[in-house]
């Protein structure tokens, strides 16, 4: 193992660590990955990791913050620079968080192994992306761009639920006869979700 390299250098360590832990982690979820392996697999000494991030729980919150914090970042600026609030901004949402699940499957797989271990710090990475979304849509709502009689916390869940778990699930779902492409579900269901949000016709 050459530690050498890696210690003169604390940024590459970390991004190696952090790649092999995510790795590990993606294949074998939290509870089945030991330190040993996380530092054979980046090329470092156990003690090195501790040096870094002090536990595995923390190298846990880590690898998913690593994974996660560019798109919700990015996400956040849009949501916080919107001037004006309609469907497109809604749409454009969706669109979004569609293709960076379908550029970074690591990153479905990691989801995939934060819901099956009930791990809920996930939820708080992007709580406030979420509230903001929510807050988008109630003044969507408000100036009569979508129907005010649903949640709006729940209107952000819908597609979040369904883009992730269209791409968890993908494998079981393209034996479905009639399945269409990628590009096809989300046209389908961006015309069911938004025409689903449009508020009813004047009496």
């Amino acid at each position: 193992m050459n530690t050498a390299a890696t210690t003169r250098d604390p940024e590459l360590t970390r991004r190696q660590i952090l790649a092999a832990a995510l790795e590990l982690f993606v294949d074998q979820g939290f509870a089945d990955v030991s330190m040993r392996q996380i530092a054979e697999k980046s090329g470092v000494t156990k003690s090195l990791i501790h040096h870094h991030f002090g536990s595995k729980d923390a190298l846990w919150e880590a690898t998913k913050e690593a994974a996660l914090s560019r798109y919700v970042a990015d996400q956040m600026q849009e949501l916080e620079q919107a001037t004006t609030v309609d469907g497109s901004l809604l749409r454009d949402g969706v669109i979004k968080y569609f293709r960076f699940l379908q550029d970074n499957p690591q990153v479905v797989r990691l989801l995939a192994w934060t819901h099956m271990e009930g791990d809920a710090t996930c939820g708080e990475m992007d709580a406030a992306l979420a509230r903001l979304g929510a807050e988008r849509v109630r003044q969507a709502q408000q100036g009569g761009v979508f129907r005010s009689d649903v949640n709006p916390m729940h209107v952000v869940t819908m597609f979040v639920l369904v883009c992730t778990q269209w791409f968890q699930a993908r494998s079981h779902h393209a034996q479905w006869p009639g399945m269409g492409s990628d590009e096809e579900f989300l046209s389908d269901f961006l015309a069911i979700y938004m025409d689903g949000l449009a508020p009813p016709p004047a009496d």
